[in-house]
């Protein structure tokens, strides 16, 4: 059974168009720092800056989101996550945008890779997800 956690995001003023609700960009944002708290929930960090630098993290390759109903300034959104899908050395995260009512408003996915790097971004490259991030992780 996969970890799944939620987060509560409350709509700011800032975070909504001229047109009064939520920009598009707001949503990437919480599903970044959804994915961060998924992470904190199975003991793990998600990016190693140990060191000063990163060298071992997860970074970002692909991301989607469809927007069910407008969100608007004053709402209260819960965010469910889970790993939905594992791959040799990536994973797709799932997101669940709900309202108080339980309706859902969106829903988005972003797929990571585990990455290690020695030096500047070219040197960039996918390694296997560690078993015990893995296992953690619900996979």
């Amino acid at each position: 059974m996969p970890l799944s956690n939620r987060y509560e995001v409350s709509v700011e003023w800032g975070d909504c168009d001229p047109a009064g609700i939520v920009y598009y960009p707001c949503y990437f944002r919480w599903i970044d720092q959804a994915t961060f708290r998924l992470f904190l929930a199975a003991g793990l960090t998600r990016d190693d800056v140990s060191s000063g630098q990163w060298k071992q993290g997860t970074p970002l390759v692909a991301a989607e989101c469809s927007f069910r109903r407008p969100s608007q300034h004053g709402e209260k959104l819960t965010i469910e996550s889970h790993v939905e899908k594992f791959g040799r050395s990536s994973f797709t995260v799932r997101h669940v945008f709900r309202d108080a009512s339980g309706e859902v408003a969106a829903e988005g996915t972003e797929t990571r890779i585990w990455a290690r790097k020695e030096g500047n971004a070219r040197s960039l490259k996918a390694v296997p997800i560690p078993e015990d991030v893995r296992r953690r992780l619900g996979g």
